[in-house]
């Protein structure tokens, strides 16, 4: 039981860590790869270019332009 006492209290914790930071505007996890700009150069592109080519472009991989393009992000 102290360890989920223990425990309980690490959560109280960084949960309240976390809310902190959000309220001085950081935003956690992994940045986005493309932004909006380069969304839309690269469906600007999907006609008349392979998918590598416009990857190189970007200077991303392959699959995160399909993938941009696929779910439209």
């Amino acid at each position: 039981s102290l360890a989920e006492f223990e425990r309980e209290l690490i959560r109280e914790r960084v949960n309240a860590g976390l809310l902190a930071a959000r309220n001085k505007g950081k935003v956690g996890g992994r940045p986005k790869a493309l932004s909006d700009d380069q969304i839309k150069i690269a469906r600007a592109m999907k006609p008349s270019h392979s998918l590598a080519k416009i990857a190189s472009h970007l200077g991303v991989a392959k699959s995160t332009v399909h993938r941009v393009l696929q779910n439209g992000m």
